[in-house]
């Protein structure tokens, strides 16, 4: 019967974090894409660069709104949210294509 090899010690080894430590907001207000937590603060900053954006750049998709924002994908829909409970956003449908524009 063949001996069976020991493992490799990396195996063995506990996997260490290389997460990086959570900012809490960039210099233009809105959280980083480290940020792992939602707040009411961070989710209105967000809905404000939402909101400036489109105003700036008029409609534009979400996808677009999430590469253009610097904060996580999750925080930019919360933003859009805020703002759709607030009647700020109108929603264009064109096929499969929905576009987001100020009121």
């Amino acid at each position: 019967m063949a001996k069976k090899k020991p493992s490799s010690s990396a195996a063995t080894k506990p996997a260490t974090s290389t997460k990086q430590p959570v900012s809490k907001a960039s210099s233009n207000g809105v959280a980083s894409k480290t940020q792992s937590t939602l707040s009411y603060e961070q989710i209105g900053i967000t809905a404000g660069a939402i909101w400036a954006t489109l105003s700036q750049n008029g409609e534009s998709t979400l996808a677009a709104l999430k590469k253009e924002i610097d904060a996580p994908a999750d925080l930019v829909l919360a933003g859009v949210g805020w703002l759709a409970r607030e009647e700020k956003l109108q929603f264009n449908t064109s096929g499969r294509s929905v576009k987001l524009a100020l009121k």
